[in-house]
């Protein structure tokens, strides 16, 4: 079994690729997925976070208020290292068991997409480590228009993250998501069909 690590910066275009993975056979976990069901009512940290921060993060509908743990996220460093130490564990462990499930039903490809992969410390899950990679501009232009943040609130949440050139010299294959995403497809295929040489390199 074939096991890919995919991460990559906010608005870089993780899932595109995840989705093209998906496409070819790959089994997929998300980990931002598997975070937001934790943070349902019922999902083992809501009241982790509540406890921690207040019910005023909690909106009328009974709902945390993404937008304002956001705002704490990508604003108070030591707020968000509280919140990786105990939200990590739990994820790790469902990663773990993800790919123990696969193993068992004889999965070609398991994908794990972890947006902070490098600093979460998850290298050792993984055969090979996919980033995805846009222009600084381009990610701040997205990350604006998908979010609906001013582009000081995107820059703060790009700037909480490691830095793409330095993500990009420590993962094994970097799929260019600049252009289109016909040519992000072509790169997804041929990194997958072990065409491209391995390493510290650009995929155009």
């Amino acid at each position: 079994m074939l096991i890919i690590g995919l991460t990559g910066g906010i608005a870089c275009g993780k899932s595109a690729v995840s989705f093209e993975l998906k496409k070819l056979g790959a089994k997929i976990l998300d980990i931002d997925t598997v975070t937001h069901e934790l943070l349902e009512p019922e999902g083992r940290l809501f009241d982790t976070y509540v406890q921690h921060f207040g019910k005023y993060i909690v909106s009328g509908d009974g709902n945390l208020n993404k937008k304002i743990i956001g705002e704490i996220i990508f604003n108070h460093p030591e707020e968000r290292a509280w919140i990786n130490s105990v939200a990590h564990p739990i994820l790790l462990n469902a990663a773990r068991d993800f790919l123990e499930n696969c193993a068992a039903e004889g999965v070609e490809i398991a994908v794990v997409e972890v947006p902070l992969l490098f600093e979460a410390g998850w290298e050792h899950l993984f055969d090979e480590i996919w980033a995805v990679y846009v222009g600084r501009a381009q990610q701040i232009w997205r990350l604006v228009q998908r979010d609906n943040l001013s582009q000081q609130q995107a820059i703060a949440r790009i700037n909480s993250q490691m830095p793409q050139d330095k993500l990009c010299e420590l993962a094994d294959v970097v799929i260019n998501n600049k252009k289109n995403i016909a040519r992000t497809r072509k790169q997804v295929r041929a990194a997958l069909n072990g065409r491209l040489v391995r390493g510290r390199s650009f995929v155009y």
